[in-house]
């Protein structure tokens, strides 16, 4: 694979969501272009173009980590305005998700990786290219992510697609 084509991402895959969140899209009815189920996604951490070493790197260290697993309470509809995003959130992260997120954060930047440009805000976006200022209120929907994806972005005409390179599984904390 060629370096110029290794925009990497780590996320949690939505495929259980999926149903719901297409239902919620129809609901919305917003212009702009829906995300595809295959395609919806909880971002963990942005990466960029990583080189094959970085790359190889970060997955060795994920491989030693024990990833915890999490619930979130997705209650909030949100836009990223400049971006025309619009998308699913939680009030209120768990703990874990956030801790996570900062010790990956600190993995990347070690490696040279994309320093993400802003503070995390976990999200599923549902739309792109979307200019709304209205959000209805929703009822919450439970997530919980059994798996962290290592994905390969691909921008195409259509949009991106993501493939998935690696897979690791999400342990329930014992206790």
């Amino acid at each position: 694979m060629a370096d110029g084509n290794n925009r990497l991402f780590l996320a949690f895959p939505a495929h259980q969501l999926a149903p719901q969140l297409a239902i919620l899209q129809r609901q919305l009815a917003l212009s702009g272009r829906r995300i595809p189920s295959a395609q919806l996604h909880l971002t963990l951490h942005f990466l960029g173009q990583c080189s094959p070493k970085q790359q190889s790197s970060l997955q060795a260290q994920i491989d030693r980590m024990s990833l915890p697993a999490f619930t979130l309470q997705l209650n909030r509809l949100g836009c990223f305005s400049k971006a025309g995003v619009v998308w699913l959130g939680p009030d209120t992260p768990p703990a874990a998700l956030m801790a996570l997120a900062g010790t990956i954060a600190l993995k990347c930047r070690a490696l040279g990786a994309n320093k993400p440009h802003r503070a995390y805000r976990p999200h599923i976006t549902l739309f792109r290219h979307c200019k709304t200022d209205v959000l209805p209120a929703i009822r919450p929907l439970l997530y919980r992510p059994d798996t962290l994806c290592l994905y390969r972005s691909e921008l195409t005409d259509q949009g991106p697609v993501y493939h998935c390179l690696q897979r690791w599984p999400l342990k329930a904390s014992s206790g």
